[in-house]
C-alpha cells in the first residue's frame, strides 16, 4: 500500500500514478530510455512531491479531503530523507534520460514476518500515469524485491493495481482490513516463490 498506491498507493497500496513533473508519452521508447537507481538523500523531496501527486490523482474523491489536503501541506521530504539516509527503506526511483521522476518502489524488512510473513515488505510502488502500460512498472518492481518472496498492502478498491500483482505471482491471504488513516478497506498480498529443486547426487 505508501499507489500502481503497491497501498501498490502506499504502502504499496497501488502502481499509482504520478507526482512530480510527469511526460505525457507513453511510448515503448521513451520507457526503454528510463534509468531504475538506488535512490539518495538528494531524491527526497522530488519523491515527496512525486507521492503526494500520485495519492492526488488516484484518491481525489475516493478518501477524505482532509487526508489529502495534510499530505499536500507536507509532502513528506523529510521522511523520505530520512528513510534513505537511515537505511529503514531500501528506495528506488525510475527516472527519464533528462532526469525527470516517473516512478518510485521502496522496501522494508518486516516484524511481521514472524507471522508467517515474508520479511520483506513492498512498502510503495508509484509510477506516473504517462508509464502505465510500458512495463517500467514491472521493471521497478523486479529492481525492489528481485525474486524474493514478499507482501505488500494494496487497497480493495484498486483492482488495477491487484490485476499487477497477481501477474506477479502475489495473491492475497486474509481478511480485508481497515486502513485508519483512510478509513478504506485494504488487503494484504503475499508472494511466496516455491523453493528450487534440491540438486540430486
Amino acid at each position: 500500500p505508501e499507489p500502481q498506491v503497491t497501498r501498490a498507493v502506499s504502502r504499496t497500496r497501488d502502481v499509482p500514478t504520478p507526482k512530480e513533473a510527469i511526460p505525457t508519452t507513453r511510448s515503448e521508447a521513451a520507457h526503454k530510455m528510463a534509468n531504475i537507481r538506488r535512490a539518495t538523500v538528494r531524491d527526497a523531496e522530488a519523491i515527496g512531491l512525486f507521492q503526494m501527486r500520485a495519492w492526488e490523482q488516484t484518491y481525489r474523491g475516493v478518501v477524505p479531503d482532509s487526508f489529502l489536503d495534510a499530505r499536500a501541506a507536507q509532502p513528506g521530504t523529510g521522511r523520505w530523507a530520512e528513510r534513505i539516509r537511515g537505511g529503514s527503506r531500501r528506495v528506488f526511483v525510475a527516472e527519464s534520460a533528462s532526469g525527470r521522476l516517473l516512478g518510485v518502489a521502496s522496501t522494508t524488512h518486516s516484524s511481521e514476518a514472524r507471522h508467517g510473513l515474508p520479511a520483506l515488505e513492498l512498502s510503495t510502488l508509484y509510477v506516473d500515469q504517462g508509464s502505465h502500460g510500458t512495463g517500467l512498472a514491472s521493471n521497478l518492481l523486479q529492481a525492489a524485491i528481485s525474486e524474493d518472496d514478499a507482501h505488500l498492502l494494496v487497497f480493495s478498491f484498486n483492482l488495477r493495481a491487484q490485476r499487477f500483482y497477481a501477474k506477479h505471482g502475489f495473491e492475497r491471504i486474509g481478511r480485508r482490513q481497515l486502513d485508519p488513516g483512510t478509513g478504506l478497506n485494504e488487503e494484504r498480498w503475499i508472494r511466496q516463490l516455491p523453493e528450487p529443486d534440491s540438486p540430486t547426487r
